[in-house]
């Protein structure tokens, strides 16, 4: 076929005068698409390949940008090709891939990746992701099959770090109370609120988990909590942590703040105290214990005080107490029970509560004023001692008087008394 037109042309031109420079022309584009064409069915044919992204490291929030091209020729009434673009980990898992492109010839493609599309969970997490050009070939006649891999680059994913701020948070508090504070978290390198995001808290005493629960971040990135020293925390050292585990986007982070929690402070009123210690007086003191729970007023019922006097800071009788169920302690010091000494101006007393395991200890103080009590005393114990003497001599000297003159009326008979004998 081909070689009748080539001699149609040779025949047209001799016998014409037509432009031998057009017809020739002509005949060079038909010979040109002829040869293309008989080469396009040689045979199979896959090369020139290119692949590029965009950069070669990327947060896990970002979107990876790809070119390639290649040029493919196959004969299409025999064989089948196609090409295509691949991501895999390191695991060698597909994590995504382009459509399979057949067609013939140069060709070159863009692609726009989101990695958060991807097929990444934290099983299957790597820091290293590897971009590829797949190609296939099938034969229909001989069945041959053959698939190559051209053009690998690899990328690096890394994660973003978080902050984190809290907002009303107390480091310390006392047991009974609670503390209401909010948390925020955003990215560290460009600042965005971390929306929708689970986070674990974790309260810890001797590092021993108290309390453990989750939560998930508002809009804003925020998440409010109001801890209690009763629910979630342990009297003395406690230690919140805030976590945030097995996250594509950020890496594994937590956040650790100390809490202390107090023992509940306990308060007393004098009712009733008289400072100035007189002869032969009896001091009465009353004292209330109580102690705030919530806002409200408790008192402390049938707990254990201890008094101590001390006269120049020696210690010289201690007495055992006990609160009632109303929370008063009623002193009484009797002067006798105590050793005092003359040269002795006052009494220093210690009023001793030794806490329990929920109230903390407490102890008050005063003085006792001694005035003229040494002088006093002598001459009080004088006077008594005369009084008694005096007493013990007036009954005495009358016990006498009677018995003498019982006697004297013994000596002498009654006129009736007496008996005449003839």
């Amino acid at each position: 076929m081909f070689f009748g037109i080539v001699c149609s042309f040779y025949i047209l031109i001799n016998k014409s005068d037509v432009n031998k420079k057009i017809i020739v022309g002509f005949l060079s584009f038909i010979l040109l698409i002829i040869i293309i064409l008989t080469s396009s069915v040689k045979g199979f044919s896959f090369g020139n390949t290119s692949l590029v992204t965009d950069k070669d490291t990327y947060y896990t929030h970002e979107k990876i940008k790809i070119n390639a091209s290649w040029e493919l020729y196959y004969d299409s009434e025999y064989e089948t090709s196609y090409v295509q673009i691949q991501i895999i980990d390191i695991f060698d898992e597909q994590l995504w891939n382009s459509a399979r492109y057949y067609s013939i010839g140069i060709i070159e493609k863009n692609w726009t990746v989101n990695i958060q599309a991807l097929n990444i969970t934290y099983s299957n997490f790597s820091n290293v992701l590897i971009v590829r050009i797949y190609q296939t070939y099938t034969h229909s006649e001989t069945g041959s099959e053959s698939e190559s891999i051209r053009e690998i680059t690899t990328i690096n994913l890394i994660k973003r770090s978080i902050t984190c701020q809290l907002t009303g948070f107390k480091n310390d508090l006392i047991l009974g109370d609670s503390n209401s504070f909010s948390a925020y978290f955003f990215s560290t390198e460009t600042g965005t609120s971390l929306m929708n995001e689970t986070f674990q808290l974790i309260t810890t005493y001797n590092k021993e988990i108290f309390f453990q629960t989750n939560f998930t971040t508002n809009e804003s990135g925020e998440v409010s909590f109001n801890i209690s020293t009763i629910s979630h925390l342990n009297l003395g050292r406690n230690e919140i942590i805030f976590r945030m585990k097995n996250n594509v986007l950020y890496n594994d982070t937590a956040f650790s703040y100390e809490i202390f929690v107090k023992k509940i402070p306990v308060f007393v009123n004098i009712t009733n105290f008289e400072d100035n210690l007189e002869e032969a007086n009896i001091i009465k003191i009353q004292l209330y214990y109580y102690y705030l729970f919530n806002q409200s007023e408790k008192p402390i019922e049938n707990e254990d005080i201890k008094l101590v006097f001390y006269i120049n800071s020696i210690s010289e009788y201690e007495s055992n107490l006990r609160t009632n169920q109303s929370g008063f302690l009623d002193i009484k010091i009797f002067p006798n029970n105590i050793i005092f000494k003359t040269a002795a101006k006052s009494i220093y007393v210690n009023v001793i509560f030794n806490g329990t395991t929920q109230l903390e200890n407490k102890t008050i103080s005063f003085n006792l004023k001694i005035e003229n009590f040494s002088y006093q005393g002598i001459s009080t114990l004088f006077s008594f001692t005369n009084i008694s003497l005096f007493s013990i001599l007036v009954v005495l000297f009358l016990f006498i008087s009677l018995k003498v003159h019982k006697l004297q009326r013994t000596k002498f008979k009654l006129i009736r008394d007496l008996t005449f004998k003839f």
